[in-house]
């Protein structure tokens, strides 16, 4: 391999590694928000619409929970990561109609 095949690769690498750095820093808390820990609390179902329901978590971020049996007023304990939209999980605490 000549020296000026070497340079060239170099020069890739460093422009691989510069845009990743870009990337990350366009990035930066969305990225942070990734690999944040999740949030587990009890709240009630705000509003059931055909078969989707929404509850709104103490970060004020409404979320929506696909397929739901509840009904609106049930308490649920969901688990969710702060700022993104998606519920890990959720299971029933008390329902309403009880």
């Amino acid at each position: 391999m000549s020296f000026q095949n070497i340079a060239l690769w170099k020069l890739a690498i460093i422009f691989v590694v510069a845009g990743i750095v870009i990337i990350l820093a366009l990035l930066g808390s969305s990225a942070k928000n990734l690999f944040s820990e999740s949030i587990t609390e009890d709240v009630p179902v705000k509003l059931k619409k055909d078969k989707d329901c929404v509850v709104e978590p103490s970060d004020g971020i409404p979320r929506v929970i696909s397929n739901c049996n509840y009904a609106v007023g049930d308490n649920l304990s969901v688990t969710y990561k702060p700022k993104q939209p998606a519920i890990q999980k959720y299971e029933l605490r008390n329902s309403s109609t009880s």
